[in-house]
């Protein structure tokens, strides 16, 4: 990804959030309607909270990541040119090969977002920040945030990689990051719609629920994000059955619910030795 890309990053979370808004509501209305479970008012307030202090520090942390990369010189070794797949001349046609671009991009990405993912959960330092996001018990489409350090996990170990690949097409990432913020709601929500078959390649909700459930043998399962290929293709892939949707959460580490709480989760020594309430009723 060329500075320009990176730095178009930035300027993304500054303004996605109308996107968050669009794409978080959409599946909340689906967690009203089909509910797998109900959670309270107030996680979703939280959750709003939370993702208005993330977009803010990520756009932070992008702008000086792309700021970094071109002080370091550090020029893209392959470029790739999506000139010829979009300008087709018919407008149904190009749009439909962004897209395919777009997803194409988003796999690819999520290989390198993959194993950053295995070594947030086998690296001890890493996981102390990574499991504010899976301490989450009342976890939905608005209350799924990570911490705020975790862009900087995911500039070394995805940004940093992509980041010798330009995208000649400004299009192709837009979509790309466009659909993967669409997917940070989906596969969080706790609505019993999901992708059904599709998820042998897109990750849905069911698919990654797995990933944060409470239960032993859903464990080292389904790190992938926007796919399920890289799953597949590394054995750790774990299919649900129709009514698999377990209770998620950490059992020794209770969901922050304060800012403070949210901020310092990680370097609280206290809150890994407090037992976690069980909450939320199954539909």
């Amino acid at each position: 990804m060329h500075v320009a890309d990176i730095d178009q990053m930035a300027l993304f979370f500054v303004n996605s959030f109308e996107l968050v808004l669009v794409f978080a509501n959409v599946c909340v209305v689906l967690e009203l309607i089909f509910p797998a479970y109900r959670y309270s008012f107030s996680s979703y307030i939280r959750g709003v909270r939370n993702w208005i202090i993330r977009i803010g520090f990520g756009a932070l942390i992008w702008h000086l990541y792309a700021m970094g990369l071109q002080w370091l010189g550090v020029k893209p070794l392959l470029t790739v040119d999506f000139g010829a797949f979009l300008d087709s001349g018919n407008r149904i046609v190009g749009v439909f090969m962004a897209v395919l671009s777009g997803v194409l991009v988003a796999i690819a990405g999520d290989f390198f977002y993959y194993w950053m993912h295995r070594a947030q959960h086998a690296i001890p330092f890493l996981w102390r920040l990574h499991a504010t996001h899976h301490s989450i018990r009342e976890l939905t489409a608005w209350n799924c945030n990570h911490h705020i350090s975790e862009p900087i996990v995911y500039a070394v170990f995805v940004a940093l990689p992509l980041a010798l690949i330009h995208f000649k097409s400004g299009v192709v990432p837009a979509v790309a990051m466009t659909l993967i913020s669409f997917q940070a709601h989906l596969s969080h929500s706790s609505t019993r719609v999901n992708l059904g078959p599709l998820r042998y390649i897109i990750g849905d909700n069911q698919f990654h629920r797995i990933h944060h459930s409470m239960e032993s043998h859903h464990r080292h399962q389904n790190y992938g994000f926007f796919t399920t290929i890289w799953d597949t293709v590394f054995r750790t892939a774990y299919w649900p059955e129709k009514e698999e949707w377990p209770e998620v959460g950490l059992r020794n580490q209770p969901e922050p619910h304060t800012v403070r709480d949210y901020v310092l989760f990680p370097f609280d020594q206290r809150r890994w030795f407090r037992p976690a309430v069980k909450t939320g009723n199954r539909k």
